[in-house]
């Protein structure tokens, strides 16, 4: 069922099995996976059912002078669903490397082994309504799809991995009727989690709030954090009561090595002859789901030359720049103010990095306005596309993609960072309207991160050469400051609170149980150990999913003595 913190009483105290703080893709895929196993579950959202700007404030935060991250309040939601209300839909698998605990990558290596994480992948496909859990170009396309650029092989470069996209799909409203039909699980909306009470054990309870002095208690056997990268640490800090820097922050990695993946537009990939053939466009499969083709370092080129794992698709020219004679992509430019800030934020990154190549003047919007016109047909056409394809479609095509008239196209980076220890978020001074202290982030870029996307495009541009289909230009004298403006992803808050054997290297075990508090989990890309190159949502809900596996197993435990006491006293 799903209820309204607001209308209970001050004071409430509430019961269940298990709490799960965070209304999200990680706290609902968890409690529907719970449905049917006896748990009575109580899942709080800080949201409601829509969104309102006013419950947003307690997202917002600082950022440490220095650091390019956005503003900590972009790309999360208070509402049921989380930031599934607003994001684009990308799926991604880890690929078998990312867990594995390797020389050159420092603190890398997860606990669990690759088999342990990829069998929860298929099941937590179906959250995402993205179709077969299939991220070869064969499995996805069919042994027929063609190459992504005709003629080109390297064992130094993968060109047969697909991205999948959600519809996107948003888990308040895709799962709203399971929960509010389920009878052991109740949603409560407007439900602040604000503080554990944990007096150097188990948690005791969690003290919530439905508004400033509406306060509420929940006492439960078990609890679960889901409220993100960046809101599970916050709460773990402002919960200590012992000076250690927060709860499980025995070893001091609490906030610490904080990744988002970096990002960056770089070079230009020129096909040879122009006109040779490419998989560019947006392709869909046999059950209807929209996939993109990426490529990537191979494991053998990681290995051989120490480099993160790395990905780049073909992107289209700066948009702000009106010499790419593209009235769609002028058009883009101009009506951009229109899209959500979000993805507004992205674009203009881009500008300010090449702004000393424009002068926006009377000339540059001429030039836009131009470029419209001379194309207005193409214009028209896409914007009857996009509306018939984005707009009113239920699966949404993703995003624009435009076909370059010179066969050029920049490559669009996603690269892994090592974990850094000096990246982190901490409280601020400041506190929001429940006392609890907003959030000051520091992300930086180490120079490992740099150093190895630097030889990653020199390495395909050395791949590319060799195939004699495509050259890749870049002007090495520039190259390193070019990577120093790489910005992080603003939406993947990773590793803030990371999984590792022991409480001196992490925060949660293997079970996702935070160290020294063994009623208390965490479900979120803050256990990562390492980021990969993968957006973190699909490897969100695999743990999710393992952790309700896990839990049903806890809660079976715990019923087998009592179980073994009444049949005792039965004899």
């Amino acid at each position: 069922m799903i209820l309204d913190a607001l209308s209970l009483p001050p004071g409430a105290v509430l019961e269940a099995d298990l709490c799960i703080a965070g209304g999200g893709a990680a706290g609902i895929s968890l409690a529907c996976a719970l449905e049917g196993s006896g748990l009575s579950v109580l899942l709080l959202e800080a949201g409601g059912r829509k969104f309102d700007a006013a419950a947003q404030d307690g997202l917002s935060g600082e950022v440490a002078e220095g650091s390019v991250h956005s503003p900590p309040h972009m790309y999360r939601r208070r509402v049921l669903g989380g930031a599934t209300s607003i994001w684009g839909g990308r799926c991604v698998p880890f690929d078998p490397i990312d867990l594995e605990r390797r020389a050159w990558v420092p603190e890398s290596g997860w606990p669990i082994g690759w088999e342990a994480l990829s069998a929860w992948y298929p099941k937590a496909q179906a959250y995402f309504e993205a179709g077969a859990y299939a991220y070869g170009v064969p499995e996805a396309l069919g042994p027929e799809a063609p190459p992504t650029i005709a003629g080109f092989h390297d064992p130094d470069i993968t060109a047969d991995r697909v991205e999948r996209f959600s519809r996107p799909t948003d888990f308040g409203k895709a799962n709203a009727a399971q929960l509010a039909a389920s009878p052991r699980v109740r949603v409560l909306l407007n439900a602040h989690a604000v503080r554990l009470v944990a007096d150097g054990g188990p948690v005791e309870v969690l003290e919530g709030a439905s508004a400033p002095g509406r306060g509420f208690t929940v006492r439960a056997r078990r609890y679960v954090l889901a409220t993100g990268g960046l809101d599970v640490p916050r709460l773990l800090m402002a919960s200590d009561a012992s000076r250690r820097g927060g709860l499980g922050n025995e070893g001091g990695a609490l906030g610490r090595f904080y990744m988002c993946h970096a990002e960056n537009t770089l070079g230009r990939l020129r096909l040879l002859p122009a006109d040779r053939p490419v998989a560019l466009d947006f392709e869909v499969t046999a059950d209807g789901t929209y996939v993109r083709r990426k490529f990537g370092l191979s494991e053998a080129a990681q290995r051989r030359e120490g480099l993160l794992n790395t990905i780049f698709r073909l992107h289209y020219p700066l948009i702000a720049d009106p010499a790419h004679g593209s009235g769609v992509l002028s058009a883009m430019y101009l009506v951009k103010d229109a899209i959500l800030p979000e993805y507004r934020r992205k674009l203009a990154t881009i500008e300010i990095a090449n702004r000393g190549r424009m002068t926006r003047d009377t000339r540059f919007w001429l030039a836009h306005a131009a470029n419209v016109l001379r194309d207005s047909p193409g214009v028209l056409n896409f914007g009857q596309k996009w509306l018939r394809k984005r707009t009113f479609a239920s699966r949404k095509l993703p995003f624009v993609v435009v076909r370059a008239r010179d066969g050029s196209y920049p490559l669009d980076v996603n690269a892994e960072q090592v974990p850094n220890p000096d990246s982190r978020v901490t409280l601020g001074q400041e506190k929001d309207a429940f006392g609890l202290p907003r959030l000051r982030v520091d992300w930086r870029l180490h120079p490992a991160d740099v150093d190895s996307l630097v030889r990653t495009m020199r390495l395909a541009r050395d791949a590319f050469a060799r195939s004699g289909v495509a050259r890749l230009d870049f002007d090495d004298a520039t190259l390193e400051a070019e990577v120093r403006a790489s910005t992080p992803v603003g939406g993947h808050h990773i590793g803030t609170a990371r999984m590792a054997e022991s409480p001196r290297q992490g925060v949660v075990d293997a079970n996702c149980a935070v160290h020294g508090v063994p009623n208390l989990y965490i479900a979120s890309s803050a256990v990562f150990p390492t980021c990969s190159h993968a957006n973190p949502t699909l490897t969100i809900v695999a743990l999710a999913l393992r952790l309700a596996d896990h839990l049903k197993a806890e809660a079976a435990r715990d019923a087998a003595p009592a179980a073994g006491r009444l049949a005792e006293l039965a004899e």
